[in-house]
């Protein structure tokens, strides 16, 4: 279930993509250029983070730097842009390992490789997928998912796609499970929003990058997938 996203064409000017550029995380865009590039000498020179921390998403990278590869992408983008966008080549999986240990500043097991590239497919290959059963099999295997969390609807979503006939129990009058049952008053999460979503159906429609509170009503809302994404 590959991000919709992914090869899509872009016709923005440079100046919106130099503002964007502004309010990004630096380590993160390099590992991106790297892979709109195929350049992996990018990472292999003095512009590095510093280390990996805690809510820390510039690497403690100085001015300087992050304005030298701010420049950068601003070219390498609108090389791209001005090619028609094709789409990158994937990473191999040394490259990605390469890639990894630049990022964290230290040594990432071998193991954690072929995680990440099934996470990102970034071949268009779905690892996950099951080959398709005959149609009398899948009729004899009905499935029943308790709960309609995050983890029920992802498997609902499996079940569909194999065509596998599928019942959902949720408790609860909608879905999202503990999303839909608990508050979090004058709370906020220390991650961006965005993170909750599927990777399959990100979506940009956010008022803002963070919640002011987590519930019920807040929370999902069918995408246009028939997936719950969160909504402000």
């Amino acid at each position: 279930m590959r991000n919709p996203h992914a090869g899509q064409p872009f016709t923005t000017p440079d100046e919106e993509i130099a503002a964007a550029l502004a309010d990004v995380s630096i380590p993160t865009l390099m590992l991106s250029l790297v892979h709109m590039s195929g350049d992996p000498q990018l990472i292999r020179g003095d512009l590095r983070p510093a280390g990996l921390f805690l809510n820390e998403v510039q690497g403690f990278m100085s001015e300087e730097d992050k304005a030298a590869v701010r420049k950068l992408a601003l070219e390498i983008i609108a090389d791209y842009r001005d090619r028609g966008c094709p789409e990158p080549e994937p990473v191999s999986a040394e490259l990605l390992h390469e890639m990894m240990q630049w990022l964290v500043c230290e040594p990432v097991p071998q193991e954690y490789v072929p995680m990440l590239l099934e996470e990102m497919e970034l071949d268009g290959r779905d690892a996950r997928a099951s080959p398709m059963l005959a149609q009398a099999a899948r009729d004899e295997f009905p499935v029943v998912v308790i709960g309609c969390g995050e983890s029920g609807l992802l498997a609902g979503i499996r079940l569909k796609e194999a065509g596998i006939p599928f019942t959902i129990i949720e408790k609860n009058a909608g879905v999202g499970g503990t999303w839909w049952q608990n508050t979090y008053p004058g709370a906020r999460v220390d991650v961006g929003n965005h993170f909750y979503c599927y990777s399959f159906e990100p979506t940009d429609g956010y008022v803002n990058s963070n919640w002011p509170r987590l519930g019920g009503s807040k929370w999902p809302r069918p995408g246009k997938a028939g997936v719950a994404v969160p909504i402000e």
